[in-house]
């Protein structure tokens, strides 16, 4: 029975799969109205900030040498523009 049961979970998963790549939804598929709505939020940035950090992470506990990141909040670059204005004048 629990054979029968994971075949039927798997058949459901791959078809649901198969309609979120392929069922048009608004002239778009649901993947690609998702993808539009990641690129567009702040979520995306703030998960590929998050999984780089857990590489770097990773990588140094290896042994492996990291390489330095600039991370700027919008407060960091709205100071330095400031910064720059003053000196420009």
């Amino acid at each position: 029975m629990g054979f029968i049961r994971t075949c039927v979970w798997t058949l459901m998963a791959v078809s649901l799969g198969v309609a979120l790549a392929t069922v048009e939804v608004g002239g778009k598929t649901p993947l690609q109205h998702a993808r539009t709505a990641w690129r567009t939020s702040e979520a995306g940035d703030w998960l590929r900030d998050h999984a780089d950090d857990a590489m770097d992470r990773a990588r140094g506990a290896l042994g492996e040498p990291q390489k330095p990141r600039e991370r700027h909040s919008e407060e960091d670059r709205a100071a330095l523009d400031r910064i720059i204005a003053k000196r420009s004048r």
